[in-house]
């Protein structure tokens, strides 16, 4: 029976795309595409730290010694979650390979999610504000909220203060994915520690390979929660751990590549304000250019790679933009290049108007700073949420025909992490059960 491709990819809201390939990345602020050299305009190596020799060597180190194979409980693990434990002050570190799979194994029927997120969580009941989040939270069985406290596709912080104090009060669990680590807070903890929110948050999910470069996710909690994933899910490679480790050290000891960045950041949305781009509630160093057109982002990321500019955009029908993430090894004079690209490309190509743009200086989330947002179009504010589901809790489809409705939170826990058949054959019944009893004292104790 044929399958209608729309049904398929009924979640995918927009994609990616990049105006140029990439054979070579001789530094951070510059790549080589098709025998020449183009300026970075938008990376995920913000602080330049995956082309920075340190990290490099301490991860062909690691190569040397373990290989590529991803090994429970090596000594490069232990590190970077005693290191991650000690400088973002948490009671338990845990570094998974893959951070995208950390949701499943929690009910996600039992959560509401923030519809703005890009990440899919279709169980979760969708909501759209802090009011929206204590609304459904206020149903019987629900267990918390899943929030993502960054923006990047339009770069603005989400409102997690008020999202924390809407769990207080219904005594559920926050879960944050923070994209923010290594850019955001005093020492680069992300958008949690900025906003200093650390202890109302039951679990923080922290992206690598980004602005602290490797792969899949640290998490930070309680160590009886943490010690129930643990050997849910693999760990990165040795190499992986390692370089995440060093970058993870110098982000924290130089903190002068942060101010940097948000250097560069402040010039650049501001040159670009002041020449009429719309960068809509941009407070940070993801900045968006708003473009409303499919075709016309295609146009402009043609044209900025004809001058030298390597850039992404989002293509996303009437939402799309460019995404631009200017890394802090730029120099002035590379950032007055970037500017000119943009002013000579909009004599050629359509600027978009609009009619609220803000003509004051940006003010970016620094630290000390709690910008959540700045003043934008009201198409900014309009985002499609993906298919909600009723805030009403059901037990999923996916859930054994034979599971009861009135199951107890441990068997939910138990059953849902069961049906996951990668994980049944890799971890014993005692685990799973570990994992339950872990996620059912924690929400006893919120509770009390």
């Amino acid at each position: 029976m044929a399958v209608d491709p729309a049904l398929l990819s009924r979640n995918v809201r927009g994609r990616i795309k990049v105006n140029c390939r990439v054979d070579a990345m001789p530094s951070a602020s510059e790549v080589e595409s098709d025998g020449a050299r183009l300026l970075v305009a938008s990376t995920d190596d913000l602080l330049g730290l995956g082309s920075d020799a340190r990290v490099k060597e301490a991860a062909q180190t690691a190569l040397r010694k373990q290989g590529l194979a991803r090994t429970e409980g090596t000594r490069a693990q232990a590190e970077l979650e005693a290191r991650a434990r000690s400088l973002f002050g948490a009671a338990g570190a845990l570094v998974v390979a893959h951070e995208e799979a950390v949701l499943p194994l929690l009910p996600t029927w039992r959560l509401a999610a923030e519809a703005r997120g890009r990440r899919s969580i279709p169980e979760a009941a969708q909501v759209t504000s802090p009011e929206d989040a204590e609304a459904a939270l206020a149903h019987e069985g629900m267990l918390g909220l899943v929030l993502e406290a960054v923006h990047p596709l339009e770069g603005d912080l989400a409102l997690t203060p008020r999202f924390a104090e809407a769990c207080q009060r219904r005594h559920s669990n926050l879960i944050v994915i923070d994209d923010g680590l290594g850019v955001l807070g005093p020492t680069g903890g992300g958008a949690i520690e900025h906003l200093s929110l650390q202890e109302q948050v039951t679990l923080r999910i922290l992206p690598l390979g980004g602005a602290i470069p490797g792969s899949g996710a640290l998490l930070l909690g309680e160590p009886d929660l943490l010690d129930a994933l643990r050997g849910a899910l693999p760990p990165p490679s040795a190499m992986s751990l390692a370089a995440s480790t060093r970058a993870l050290d110098i982000s924290v000891t130089e903190g002068a590549r942060r101010s940097r960045l948000f250097d560069v950041a402040q010039k650049l949305l501001a040159a670009l304000q002041k020449r009429g781009f719309d960068t809509g509630p941009c407070v940070t160093p993801w900045i968006p250019v708003w473009l409303g057109d499919e075709a016309l982002c295609e146009q402009w990321l043609s044209g900025l790679a004809e001058l030298g500019i390597c850039c992404r955009g989002w293509l996303a029908g009437p939402r799309s933009r460019l995404l631009l993430a200017a890394p802090a090894t730029l120099t002035d004079g590379q950032l007055g290049q970037l500017v000119d690209a943009f002013e000579r490309l909009s004599r050629k190509l359509q600027v978009p108007v609009t009619g609220s743009l803000s003509r004051e200086a940006p003010v970016l989330a620094r630290p000390g700073s709690y910008a959540m947002g700045a003043t934008a179009a009201l198409h900014w504010m309009t985002v499609e949420p993906r298919e909600r589901r009723p805030l009403e809790p059901d037990v999923p489809a996916t859930t054994p025909p034979s599971s009861p409705e009135n199951l107890t939170l441990r068997e939910l826990v138990y059953d849902a992490v069961e049906t996951m058949t990668w994980r049944a054959t890799s971890v014993g019944g005692t685990q799973l059960r570990r994992s339950a009893e872990a996620l059912r004292g924690l929400i006893d104790r919120r509770r009390r």
